[in-house]
């Protein structure tokens, strides 16, 4: 039985052999630019702005560096606003006074007067997002898990059954958000809800490690609740998905997630609309907390 093994050990070795003979040349160090942007307006009113910037090669270490001058317009199809860029923030472009966008409005936004290749003519881009509509949620509570040494955000709502619809999830600790990378963001479908009802489903995380600083009797706990367009739900996923890295090993290299700007540029621009529920840390929450530890 050993010299069986043995054999097919010895088999398998050169079988692997000739399965990785080949060789693949590929030219990670250099690749055209391209322009980046990262935009999101909301129903809010308060500053908002688009990043822009330049793409890097897969193995350049360094930051995007900041697309600055451009021309930066945002229309809903009757009002132009332009984004000046910020003074102390490069690549940064905002609103000069604010504004609140508008549930069931489309906004396009335009971006010209850059030349990202280089090539000495002026290019431009645009992207359109619409903005759906968003319920308040009923109420959320907290859970502690302390397997995952985490506070789960568990989330009471009822969905509009005649439409559907895609949720993001944020959270924010006393005013301050604390899930603000794409890869904290929490999407989901309204299929995720059983029979258009939430009872209690977890939908953020707050985490309660050691290095993380613990939740204080009269913390408010506040979930952002934000209705996202099915185009951004699958672009969020697709961002998730590649910043986990591709399992199993051999099943592809990573790649550039598909955005909507135009003229082949990377990144988002999208419109979501807001609304937020709130819990104030209580006693007796943390006394929950200590008993399942």
């Amino acid at each position: 039985m050993k010299q069986l093994v043995f054999i097919i050990n010895i088999v398998m070795a050169v079988f692997l052999s000739w399965g990785c003979a080949e060789y693949i040349d590929l030219d990670l160090e250099t690749s055209d630019q391209k322009l980046v942007v990262d935009g999101m307006i909301t129903s809010e009113r308060h500053i908002q702005y688009v990043r822009l910037s330049r793409s890097v090669a897969f193995m350049d270490d360094t930051v995007s560096p900041p697309v600055s001058g451009a021309r930066v317009l945002l229309s809903d199809g009757y009002n132009v606003e332009t984004l000046r860029e910020a003074n102390e923030m490069a690549g940064f472009y905002v609103a000069k006074n604010g504004f609140a966008a508008t549930p069931g409005n489309s906004y396009e936004l335009t971006v010209s007067e850059v030349d990202i290749d280089g090539d000495g003519v002026e290019e431009s881009y645009q992207a359109i997002s619409y903005m759906p509509h968003v319920n308040k949620p009923d109420s959320i509570d907290l859970l502690f898990d302390a397997s995952w040494e985490m506070w789960k955000v568990l989330l009471w709502f009822n969905d509009p059954p005649d439409s559907e619809d895609y949720y993001l999830f944020r959270v924010l600790l006393n005013g301050t958000l604390i899930s603000e990378r794409i890869s904290e963001f929490t999407v989901v479908s309204d299929r995720f809800f059983e029979n258009g009802r939430a009872d209690g489903v977890w939908v953020q995380s707050i985490n309660a490690n050691e290095e993380a600083e613990p939740l204080q009797e009269g913390d408010v706990v506040t979930l952002q609740m934000c209705g996202i367009t099915e185009a951004y739900f699958d672009f969020v996923k697709s961002v998730q998905r590649e910043g986990r890295g591709q399992y199993p090993l051999f099943s592809g290299p990573p790649a550039n997630v598909p955005g909507n700007i135009s003229n082949g540029a990377l990144g988002f621009f999208t419109a979501f609309s807001v609304s937020y529920a709130n819990l104030v840390v209580s006693a007796g929450l943390l006394e929950e907390k200590n008993n399942s530890d």
